[in-house]
């Protein structure tokens, strides 16, 4: 980890003064590249900008597809499944970039990379595989982008280099102590981290760190929490929390805990990274969460009664789907032996099967602090003090109506079925 770290902080070159050019843009508004834009945060930061009069022009980057789907069509299809007007994309002002950061000029043509640099005044690199089981080394083709760009905002022929933003995660503070919340800094090195995508972030995060005390850039570290299902509930259906609520009826149960989550909705968190485009040079770290939260139980309880499950411990919950697993092995070893031959009894498509070692791993933190679910307690002074978006008194809490925007998202989109006839003894 500390490897790839330095790997990746060595030799940021230097920043030229000679033959630095105005903005393609000649006003005074932004000009952002933004990077991973199809997932659910990436739809709403786009429809953020678009609508935000302060941004003259997004060109939103992406890897191009393996199957060969034209980004128009794959950007179009996220966006509506969000519930975000898919007609913004014929709007002058975003400009949809297939590419890869490793790559030279970004596998872009010299014609359009030559505009981008000089035209972007911010970035925002939102762009991240999401795999919770890889390890460290499956990242380095992101850990490298995140270098490429710093590279584009040193080697920036405008007069201001451009601001980055990376997005990163409080995953990377999942063991941190409880006793008090974590200040928006830099992480302590020696603080154990608990997976190859945490680790990926904090490397990321000691890069962009790196990169601010050796060069003139300004970036900033977004940590983003817990984001949520926005209008119309759309919520991933293979991250932890939406995982948990699909196994709830196999499982019989739904972990409960009476403590704090500082969930956000997708459409908010998107609006205050924006708010951090023009934050004070002072901050360096900030902590995308809900200023108050509210607590599990509250959601739970919805859950439980849309469902029709009880709420259980968690340690009672994960010992249940750890027996799912176990009833079904036995099952199928059974068929095989009195058979003769192996007849498979399928487990139900449960993405939290595969997300064991993940809630394992909450389980490390579970029982300390004032934060459900084994969430890391985050300062956020100054975070508040640059997001309007977060320090309004009016913010919206996460509530009943929520939860059954995501259950009838879930359903809508088919992840979320009751148990076939067959039961499972747990």
């Amino acid at each position: 980890m500390y490897e790839m770290a330095a790997k990746y902080s060595d030799g940021f070159p230097c920043r030229r003064t000679d033959g630095l050019v105005a903005p393609v843009d000649s006003t005074s508004r932004d000009v952002v590249l933004v990077t991973g834009t199809t997932g659910s945060l990436g739809c709403h930061l786009l429809e953020a900008m678009v609508f935000s009069p302060d941004i003259a022009r997004v060109y939103a980057f992406n890897r191009r597809a393996r199957d060969g789907t034209a980004l128009h069509a794959r950007q179009a299809v996220a966006l509506e499944e969000r519930g975000i007007d898919s007609r913004i994309l014929d709007l002058p002002k975003i400009v949809l970039l297939e590419g890869d950061l490793t790559k030279v000029n970004w596998g872009l043509s010299d014609d359009i990379f030559h505009e981008v640099q000089h035209s972007v005044t911010h970035i925002i690199h939102n762009a991240w595989p999401v795999n919770w089981v890889a390890k460290l080394s499956a990242f380095e083709p992101a850990i490298k982008s995140l270098r490429s760009l710093i590279d584009f905002a040193l080697a920036s022929p405008l007069p201001v280099a451009p601001r980055l933003l990376f997005t990163s995660s409080t995953c990377v503070l999942q063991r941190a102590p409880r006793d008090f919340s974590v200040p928006e800094g830099p992480v302590d090195p020696s603080l154990p981290l608990t997976n190859g995508y945490a680790e990926a972030k904090w490397v990321c995060e000691q890069i962009v760190y790196t990169a601010a005390a050796q060069t003139i850039l300004d970036p900033i570290v977004v940590r983003v929490g817990q984001l949520s299902g926005g209008r119309v509930g759309a919520w991933a259906a293979d991250e932890w929390i939406p995982a948990m609520v699909q196994s709830a009826p196999h499982v019989g149960g739904l972990p409960d805990d009476s403590r704090i989550v500082d969930f956000l909705p997708f459409d908010i968190g998107a609006a205050a990274m924006l708010d951090f485009l023009h934050a004070p040079r002072t901050i360096d770290t900030a902590h995308i969460v809900h200023p108050r939260g509210v607590s599990w139980h509250s959601i739970a309880a919805t859950v439980a009664s849309e469902l029709g499950v009880p709420l259980i411990s968690v340690e009672e919950w994960l010992r249940r789907l750890r027996a799912l697993v176990a009833s079904s092995s036995a099952q199928s070893h059974k068929s095989q032996t009195s058979q003769g031959v192996e007849k498979r009894h399928a487990l139900p498509r449960l993405y939290a099967l595969q997300l064991i070692p993940v809630y394992q791993n909450l389980l490390a933190t579970l029982n300390t602090g004032r934060m459900a679910m084994g969430l890391p307690d985050v300062e956020i002074t100054q975070t508040l003090r640059a997001s309007p978006t977060l320090a309004d008194p009016t913010l919206r809490d996460v509530g009943a109506e929520d939860v059954r925007a995501w259950l009838a998202y879930w359903r809508r989109v088919g992840k979320l079925e009751r148990p076939k006839a067959q039961q499972y003894r747990l």
